[in-house]
C-alpha cells in the first residue's frame, strides 16, 4: 500500500513539474508571390508598420507577426495593396502573381475574410474604376452610382458567410466609405470640372448628419472614418482660427473640445504635434497644452524631447552657427561672416528638388528688390547633396536668383545646423537679428506677403 501511495505521489509530482505549453501570442504571415522583384514587403495597420523580407530566389516570404489589436491591415507589395483582416493568433498564407493581384488565393481559417476583400476590390473596379470620372459625374448620376456601389458592397458582405463580429465592423466600414464619398463630391467635382463655385443641391444627402466625432472603434477600424474626422477637425480649426492666431494651437484646442474618445483624441493630437510643434509661434504654450490634453505616455515623452531640442532655437536664443558653406560668388561663407553689419538676416532653407521652394523664388526676388539698401540681408541656403552642386548652380542661373546663395553640400537629415531647428519641410524661413539672435524660427514665406511685411515693419526694417 505504501508503495502504491508513493507511486501516485511521484506521478502527481511528474505531471505538476511538466512545463506548461506557452500560449501562442502571434500569427505567421507567409506566402508565395510570382513575378515580384523587391527585397521587402510591408504590413501596415493602424499605427503599425512591419517590413517583411521577401526571398526573390524562392519567391516566398514568412514572418512571425505580433499585433496590438485584431483588425484591418494592408500588405503592400511595392505599390500594390492587398487588404487583410488579422487576428492575433490566426495564421494567414497567401499565394498570388504580382501581375494578377486580384487572382490571389488564401489559406487558413480566415481565408473567407481575406477572399472577401478581393471580391470587394473587383466591385470597386466594376462600379467606380476611375475616381476622376466618378467624381466628375453630374449630381443625380453620381448619387445613383454611389447608391448602387454601396448596395453591391452590402450584398457582397452578407452573401459571403463572414464571421458575425467582422460583418458588423464591415457594414460600418461600407457606410463610412459611402459618407466619405458624399463629403468629397462637392470639392472634387469643382476641381475636376473647373467649376470652382459649384455647390451641391439642397436635396444632397448630408454626410455629417448624426456623425459621431468620438468613436474609438470606428477610428481604429475604418480608414474612411479617420479621414472624415480628420478633415472635419481641420475645417473646424480653420473656422475658429482668427487672422494672426496660431493655427497649431487652435487645432489642439479643437481636438480637445470636439473629440471625447481617448484613442481618437490622442492620435489626432499626436499627429498634429509631431510637425506642429516645429511650426508653432508659441512653443512653450503648445507643449503645455499638448501635455495637458494627451494621455499617451509615449507621445508625451516624444513631444517633450522635441520641445527640449526646439527651445534652444526659440525666439531670443542665439542662432546656431553654420560654417564654411560654399558661396555662389566664390569662397566659403559662415554665419559669423554675415553678422556684425547691423543687418537682419532673412534666411531661406531650400533645395533644388523642392517645388514649393521654387514657387517662392520670384516673390523672394521681388522682396529683395523692394528692400534693397535697407538693414536686411537675404540669404538662401541649399540643402542639396554634395553631388548636386552643379544642379544648384544651374538653378540659380535659370531662375535668376539673387541675394547671398550658399550651398551646404548636405541633405536636410544630415545637416547638423538644420537639425537644430528640427526642420520638417521646405522651404523654411528664419529671421536672425544683427547680433545673431533668433527673431523668428518659423518666419512667414514671401507668399504670405502682409504677414511677413508686418514683421519687417515691427523690426523697423
Amino acid at each position: 500500500m505504501k508503495k502504491l501511495i508513493l507511486l501516485c505521489i511521484a506521478c502527481v509530482a511528474f505531471f505538476s513539474c511538466k512545463k506548461e505549453k506557452p500560449v501562442k501570442d502571434y500569427l505567421i504571415l507567409s506566402g508565395n508571390i510570382e513575378n515580384f522583384k523587391k527585397r521587402n514587403i510591408t504590413l501596415e495597420g493602424f499605427n503599425f508598420t512591419k517590413k517583411i523580407k521577401f526571398d526573390k530566389k524562392t519567391g516566398s516570404f514568412s514572418d512571425t507577426v505580433k499585433i496590438d489589436r485584431d483588425g484591418y491591415y494592408t500588405l503592400m507589395l511595392n505599390k500594390k495593396p492587398i487588404n487583410l483582416y488579422l487576428t492575433d493568433t490566426v495564421d494567414v498564407k497567401l499565394s498570388t502573381d504580382y501581375k494578377k493581384i486580384l487572382k490571389a488565393k488564401f489559406k487558413g481559417t480566415s481565408a473567407d475574410i481575406q477572399n472577401y476583400f478581393l471580391l470587394k476590390k473587383k466591385a470597386w473596379n466594376e462600379h467606380i474604376a476611375n475616381p476622376n470620372k466618378f467624381f466628375a459625374l453630374e449630381e443625380d448620376v453620381f448619387l445613383e452610382k454611389i447608391d448602387e456601389y454601396k448596395d453591391a458592397l452590402t450584398e457582397l458582405s452578407i452573401a459571403n458567410n463572414l464571421p458575425t463580429e467582422f460583418l458588423k465592423s464591415e457594414v460600418k466600414n461600407i457606410h463610412y466609405e459611402y459618407l466619405r464619398n458624399l463629403s468629397n463630391y462637392e470639392g472634387y467635382y469643382g476641381a475636376l470640372t473647373g467649376n470652382a463655385d459649384f455647390k451641391v443641391s439642397e436635396d444632397f444627402p448630408d454626410p455629417l448628419k448624426d456623425f459621431n466625432y468620438s468613436s474609438g472603434d470606428d477610428y481604429v477600424n475604418s480608414y474612411s472614418y479617420r479621414k472624415m474626422l480628420g478633415v472635419q477637425i481641420k475645417k473646424i480649426s480653420q473656422e475658429k482660427n482668427k487672422e494672426g492666431e496660431d493655427y497649431y494651437l487652435t487645432y489642439l484646442e479643437t481636438v480637445q473640445t470636439e473629440v471625447n474618445d481617448t484613442i481618437a483624441k490622442n492620435d489626432l493630437l499626436y499627429k498634429n504635434a509631431k510637425d506642429g510643434i516645429t511650426y508653432t509661434d508659441n512653443l512653450k504654450e503648445f507643449r503645455d497644452k499638448f501635455m495637458a490634453y494627451s494621455t499617451n505616455k509615449n507621445h508625451k515623452k516624444e513631444i517633450s524631447n522635441t520641445y527640449n531640442i526646439l527651445k534652444t532655437t526659440a525666439k531670443g536664443q542665439p542662432a546656431p552657427k553654420f560654417k564654411d558653406f560654399k558661396n555662389y560668388n566664390g569662397g566659403n561663407t559662415s554665419l559669423d561672416d554675415l553678422l556684425g553689419k547691423g543687418k537682419y538676416l532673412y534666411i531661406d532653407v531650400w533645395a533644388t528638388w523642392c517645388a514649393y521652394c521654387k514657387r517662392e523664388i520670384p516673390l523672394l526676388k521681388k522682396l529683395k528688390e523692394e528692400y534693397h539698401g535697407k538693414n536686411i540681408e537675404f540669404v538662401s541656403i541649399s540643402v542639396d547633396a554634395n553631388d548636386d552642386y552643379d544642379k544648384w548652380k544651374q538653378t540659380i542661373v535659370d531662375r535668376e536668383m539673387t541675394g547671398i546663395q550658399l550651398f551646404s553640400g548636405k541633405e536636410l537629415a544630415d545637416l547638423e545646423w538644420a537639425q537644430k531647428f528640427l526642420i520638417k519641410g521646405l522651404p523654411k524661413f528664419i529671421i536672425i537679428d544683427p547680433d545673431g539672435n533668433i527673431v523668428n524660427p518659423n518666419a512667414p514665406v514671401p507668399s504670405q506677403g502682409e504677414r511677413l511685411i508686418n514683421i519687417f515693419d515691427e523690426l523697423k526694417i
